[in-house]
């Protein structure tokens, strides 16, 4: 096969395409690039490990809609979360095709406002969704504690869209289904990218690999393989906890809260907390997840602590696409929510590669210009 934009390949090339990374967003790229017909080669050193983060399927990226408008456009932020419908659905089929259950659970999902000004955006928010097309509902501080075990908060925004499923099932499922495509699975860690004429040689720990193209596609770091990218990266919060719910409490099975901070998924009574936004140095004594679920009805003796390593993109968002003129396309910055962009990125990354045109929406791309934080 022939790659959109690459020379020929000379007969030393093992691949049309290697893809350079790990988790979610690596087995889906390889996965849509097998299936259109290109050989494909994924080089993983993680294989084999836990599936990283949560498994939330998003629309959006964490944020009062209002505020994400008021720093990109309002024509953008629909885009993005158009993107996320995309994702959603392109998660969907493949959950109904897969050969196994990966606890796919269409429940919607929370942002929770942590005080009045994250509630005022949120309440802002939920008519600008309902008039661009997407459906939730806001509830003020007394239909939150109505509804769940959740106090002192004054208000929080229901994405209905919004689902969750097993990280570590659907990794294992995209994973068989690649091997089914065709895709060949290579251990090894990638220690640098060198273009030559005829593709991309990835340099291994022993020997390398030569393809015409590659991709860096992963939820973990990858400015490492990428330095250009390093400006528009950031280490996400390394930290993961899993605790259990107090007897009998109520609490939302999907949550993040509106400050882009932390994330939790509940699997009957235990929940997972996840660390989202760009690490941060906490004072003497601090611990954000820690701190976090004092507030809420867990049990903090039974809790066990994964560290974790990833990156988010400086403005929040990944980074996604081909980088302009070379035979090399990135999808990373995802922090703990890969899911929640994953599937469409790889569906765009193919199409810049075999089609030679870019459909990711331009808050996304990997050519952007990087907004500062989106603060609320």
């Amino acid at each position: 096969m022939r790659l959109l934009g690459t020379k020929r390949r000379r007969a030393t090339a093992e691949a049309d395409v290697a893809v350079v990374g790990s988790g979610l967003p690596s087995r889906l790229t390889a996965l849509e690039l097998g299936r259109r017909g290109a050989s494909v080669v994924v080089l993983d050193d993680a294989a084999g490990r836990p599936a990283r983060g949560l498994g939330l399927l998003l629309l959006g990226p964490g944020r009062p809609y209002r505020s994400v408008t008021q720093a990109i456009g309002r024509a953008a932020a629909q885009l993005v979360w158009a993107a996320g419908c995309e994702n959603h659905l392109r998660a969907k089929a493949f959950v109904d095709q897969a050969a196994r259950d990966v606890g796919y659970q269409a429940s919607g999902s929370f942002l929770l406002a942590r005080d009045r000004s994250q509630a005022e955006q949120l309440a802002e928010s939920e008519d600008m969704l309902r008039d661009d097309g997407f459906a939730g509902e806001f509830l003020d501080h007394y239909m939150l504690e109505t509804r769940f075990d959740l106090s002192g908060f004054p208000g929080a925004y229901w994405a209905a869209e919004d689902a969750a499923l097993d990280a570590g099932r659907l990794l294992a499922a995209v994973e068989q289904a690649a091997r089914a495509a065709g895709v060949v699975f290579r251990p090894g860690r990638a220690r640098a990218l060198r273009e030559e004429a005829s593709g991309v040689r990835v340099e291994l720990e022993r020997g390398s690999l030569r393809a015409a193209a590659a991709v860096v596609a992963t939820d973990g770091p990858a400015a490492e393989l990428v330095p250009e990218l390093a400006p528009l990266l950031r280490p996400s919060g390394p930290a993961r906890i899993a605790l259990s719910m107090l007897a009998g409490a109520k609490l939302p099975s999907v949550l993040r809260t509106a400050d882009g901070r932390i994330a939790w998924q509940a699997n009957g009574s235990t929940v997972r907390l996840a660390e989202l936004g760009p690490r941060s140095l906490p004072e003497p004594g601090e611990d954000p997840l820690t701190d976090f679920a004092t507030r809420l009805p867990f049990d903090l003796g039974g809790a066990s602590r994964l560290e974790e390593s990833a990156e988010i993109g400086v403005d929040r968002f990944p980074l996604i696409g081909r980088l302009p003129g070379r035979p090399l396309a990135v999808a990373c910055g995802f922090s703990c929510i890969a899911p929640g962009f994953a599937f469409a990125a790889a569906r765009w990354v193919a199409d810049a590669l075999l089609r030679g045109t870019d459909p990711t929406p331009d808050a996304l791309r990997v050519t952007r210009a990087p907004l500062a934080a989106l603060d609320v």
